[in-house]
């Protein structure tokens, strides 16, 4: 099984993904990577509080790795410190960095290139 990261984002989407994902036993999902803003500590994505992402994670039985980001990062913030994540979780096995959420070509396209910058693949079901 290829070793990878799973982008959670607390949503359905994340949810449902990550059963599938689970269920073909393609890959073994390293942890749960999600973005959280350092100031309010809530899910980037959704405004979920970490409280509840640590219960979502617990439950899940996979480790939780959050990428604290300053609130309103601009992209090029946001791209470095993600690379920096991408690059660490790549020197602990990953080779895969899986996405759960409703499929965008230009989004896809920027998805593929960040991570083929730090030496990984993107897996989009």
């Amino acid at each position: 099984m290829d070793k990878s990261i799973f982008n959670w984002s607390g949503g359905k989407d994340s949810a449902f993904c990550l059963h599938k994902i689970l269920e073909q036993k393609e890959y073994e999902v390293q942890c749960l990577l999600t973005s959280v803003n350092k100031q309010f500590q809530r899910i980037s994505m959704h405004g979920v509080r970490v409280g509840l992402l640590h219960k979502q994670a617990e439950s899940i039985g996979i480790p939780l790795v959050k990428l604290e980001l300053p609130e309103m990062p601009d992209m090029q913030t946001y791209d470095g410190e993600m690379r920096k994540m991408l690059e660490e979780l790549k020197r602990n096995g990953a080779t895969h960095s899986i996405f759960g959420d409703i499929f965008l070509e230009d989004l896809r396209k920027y998805r593929e290139d960040r991570l083929s910058e730090a030496g990984l693949k993107g897996v989009f079901p």
